[in-house]
């Protein structure tokens, strides 16, 4: 996959199409084995992912990930076109410094992490190319400038409480 998705296009009609960055992930250093099979028996998705033939990945100490799936006040509901996000303390005071001053396309250049490996970006650009075919966000224009389109996200079904769509 080719990224092309910039610090400019991440606004909040692209979060509310992606929020992979609400998607909490844990790193955990110099794990054992017993410890990785003991968090998949309670129920935590460990990666690397166990073998088809074993309880774990290996038998050697080395580190992992946790995914503890999505943020806890992030909603999910599903328009015709698209899957959207929403998260009910949005503009909150209860909202985190770090998600308000969140840009997954800054951070992966911060961190050098800006490649077709960072599977955030690569969801945010999939996110993109979604709301460009539907024409809810511009395209450069040949002249470089951004052409802005009005968003049909209007309509959001949800089975869970009200609260703020991200954006």
């Amino acid at each position: 996959m080719n990224l092309d998705i910039h610090e400019r296009d991440v606004e909040p009609i692209l979060c509310r199409t992606c929020a992979a960055c609400c998607r909490v992930t844990l790193s955990l250093r110099d794990t054992v084995s017993r410890y990785r099979c003991f968090l998949r028996q309670i129920g935590y998705e460990v990666l690397p992912p166990r073998t088809s033939t074993s309880a774990d990945c290996c038998d050697k100490r080395h580190d992992a990930r946790l995914d503890m799936g999505y943020c806890k006040y992030l909603e999910i509901g599903n328009t015709p076109a698209t899957t959207a996000y929403r998260c009910r303390i949005y503009e909150s005071e209860e909202m985190p410094q770090l998600c308000t001053d969140y840009n997954c396309v800054s951070w992966a250049k911060a961190n050098d992490t800006y490649n077709e490996k960072n599977a955030t970006l690569v969801k945010a650009q999939e996110a993109l190319e979604r709301l460009r075919s539907n024409g809810a966000v511009g395209t450069v224009s040949s002249s470089g400038g951004r052409e802005a389109l009005a968003c049909p996200l209007n309509q959001v079904e949800t089975t869970k409480g009200a609260g703020k769509w991200i954006g």
